[in-house]
């Protein structure tokens, strides 16, 4: 119940940053990118407009979460107010956790707008939606849950720029991080053939929640490949907040 109410306050201080204005910048891309694109797709309109708004709900839904979870922590810190709250009988991984879910409460209420007009804009331009579409969808939030819980992590004990640069870092290494495992096994040196899989294993494997492509072209995922992407994000969301939880246990606050 603690966690809740921090988790209610967050969500209410995530709205008065105005964070839902996040939605007319989706619109412009999404609405703008369809008008401008399809003339050129040569039939393929409703192809471009799903890749599109499919790439956009991640790199949207990405500048959100550092934009409004990179200061979540050093505003409480700033104000003074975490330290009213931690008076309380309140755990700091409890206030972590907290921050958490507020944070995703917004992305989920942003996501959801940005799904809608999304799915509205392939339904006015051919009359249908795709199930394939939903799916990637669903993979992009997870996804988003996981950035989520990277920049509470890392708010926890960096400042926000640092918080935000470190985000976005792992972000674009994230879907990157296969590289490393494949550079691993050629490497003939096995120093860095260790190192690289050391990496691997830390950095967030973000394009397994990357179903944009397939879904350009209609195909839905496997039961098992979205069971274990959404393991995945659990375990990798549960490991991180931990993580967290732990350094900012270890903070002394003046």
């Amino acid at each position: 119940m603690k966690a809740l109410a921090i988790a209610l306050n967050t969500f209410r201080e995530a709205r008065r940053d105005r964070a839902q204005w996040i939605l007319l910048l989706y619109a412009v891309v999404v609405l703008g990118g369809a008008a401008v694109l399809t003339p050129l797709a040569m039939g393929e309109g409703y192809r471009v407009t799903r890749d599109l708004g499919l790439a956009a709900l991640s790199l949207i839904g990405l500048i959100m979460i550092v934009l409004v979870g990179s200061g979540l922590v050093h505003k409480e810190l700033d104000r003074r107010t975490v330290l009213t709250v931690l008076a309380k009988p309140v755990r700091r991984t409890e206030f972590l956790i907290g921050k958490y879910l507020g944070l995703m409460a917004m992305v989920t209420l942003i996501f959801a707008g940005m799904v809608l007009l999304l799915a509205g804009t392939l339904l006015i331009m051919e009359r249908r939606l795709e199930p394939a579409v939903l799916c990637a969808a669903g993979f992009t939030y997870a996804e988003l849950g996981v950035m989520t819980a990277v920049v509470v992590a890392f708010s926890s004990f960096v400042s926000p720029a640092l918080a935000g640069i470190f985000t976005l870092a792992m972000a674009v290494m994230g879907h990157f991080s296969g590289d490393l495992l494949r550079f691993a096994d050629t490497a003939g040196n096995p120093v860095l053939a260790w190192l690289s899989r050391g990496v691997y294993l830390v950095l967030p494997h973000l394009e397994s929640f990357n179903w944009r492509a397939e879904a350009a072209y209609g195909v839905l995922p496997d039961p098992s490949q979205a069971g274990g992407a959404a393991l995945y994000a659990l375990l990798y969301t549960a490991s991180l907040l931990a993580l967290g939880s732990g350094i900012f246990t270890q903070r002394e606050f003046r």
